[in-house]
């Protein structure tokens, strides 16, 4: 079933939905989830969750509930919630950062990875063409052009990857891209053309030709929803990318408190994401977690789905109940029996069915 060999999880015990009031939990950290269940990032082996759920099963809800929770429990934590569909409002003074066809700031991919190891415009150009190709399709002479054109920017703004010194120059954006593309079709380069066909769009909605929003507010939510997923892939994988580089500068954490939680609902707009596999595999040490949930395990990726101590399986569509089953180690009949708002949680090695207290509930119940 997958493409690696797997170690088999030990057999899950699930212990029965209990409606009775929440235990009274002193361990720092822990978030009630519903039924007097407890979720506590620190006591795991890391803070990322995957989570899956069907239209309907209340997938949004429990994210917003958990994101709602992390903001309340940890004074100076970070949330940063990439929204597809525009659903994800927090409201608890969140800065909200649309991006569309007339927005005021945008996001740069073309920001450098300032680690002197793993950094530098070389790098970042060859990940900003891997996206790229990904994304809308670059056939390989597309993805060398694109490479080749990056790198004349980079040199034209006076950054080089043999000068670090240099890293920290205001970088190129896609208006730098694009003009560098019409002046190589002036010159007579057929190849230019066809690449300006595939990119189109890109320079059309103008979000990577304006300033880059900050990532400094404690709780951010950049909405996507205006633009098309192909874009909307882009700036995600870009903002993922640049919170895990910004990360590792900032070095190892001392313990389990986590600095950043980045939330995604729509796995399949970044599948086979190396942003997204790099934070769940490495982002632990540095205080990056990820939430990630799709509405199909197909979107799930084998390492989110291998790394993540936490996976909350919400009602799926009756044809993915055998794969979800199979996958995140729940008995069939379970997973079949689901009903909006409950779950199959697992926490490490331990499993509990939760009736998840929505979004809406602990709002109203802090008014």
């Amino acid at each position: 079933m997958f493409a690696r060999k797997e170690k088999p999880l030990p057999q899950v015990v699930l212990k029965p939905v209990d409606n009775a009031p929440p235990k009274q939990i002193e361990s720092k950290g822990a978030i009630h989830l519903g039924s007097g269940c407890y979720w506590n990032p620190e006591a795991l082996p890391n803070g990322h969750i995957a989570a899956i759920g069907a239209s309907g099963s209340g997938k949004t809800q429990t994210l917003k509930a958990i994101a709602y929770e992390l903001h309340r429990t940890y004074s100076q934590l970070q949330l940063v919630v990439i929204d597809f569909h525009g659903d994800q409002t927090q409201e608890d003074g969140e800065t909200c950062y649309p991006l569309h066809m007339s927005s005021s700031y945008g996001v740069n991919p073309l920001m450098v990875n300032l680690d002197p190891e793993g950094g530098g415009p070389n790098l970042q150009a060859i990940a900003v063409a891997a996206t790229l190709k990904k994304s809308l399709g670059l056939g390989p002479n597309q993805e060398g052009l694109m490479l080749d054109i990056l790198g004349t920017c980079y040199q034209q703004r006076g950054i080089v990857q043999t000068d670090q010194s240099t890293w920290t120059t205001a970088p190129p954006n896609f208006a730098d891209v694009q003009a560098e593309i019409e002046q190589r079709i002036q010159d007579g380069c057929k190849e230019s053309a066809k690449l300006k066909l595939k990119l189109n769009a890109t320079f059309a909605y103008g979000i990577f030709n304006r300033p880059a929003f900050p990532l400094k507010d404690r709780l951010i939510r950049v909405d996507l929803c205006k633009i098309p997923p192909e874009l909307g892939a882009i700036a995600a994988e870009s903002v993922a990318k640049q919170l895990m580089d910004s990360h590792r500068l900032l070095g190892e954490v001392k313990d389990k408190t986590p600095r950043t939680y980045l939330f995604i609902d729509e796995a399949k707009e970044m599948s086979k994401s190396p942003a997204l596999d790099r934070i769940v595999a490495d982002g632990r040490k540095y205080g990056l977690n990820l939430v990630l949930a799709s509405q199909s395990e197909r979107h799930l990726s084998a390492d989110v789905l291998g790394n993540a101590a936490t996976k909350i399986v919400l009602p799926v569509d009756q044809v993915e109940v055998k794969k979800v089953a199979a996958k995140f180690r729940f008995a069939e009949q379970k997973v079949a029996q689901l009903t909006p708002l409950t779950a199959l949680c697992r926490f490490g090695t331990h499993a509990e069915q939760v009736s998840i207290l929505p979004y809406y509930q602990r709002v109203q119940s802090y008014e």
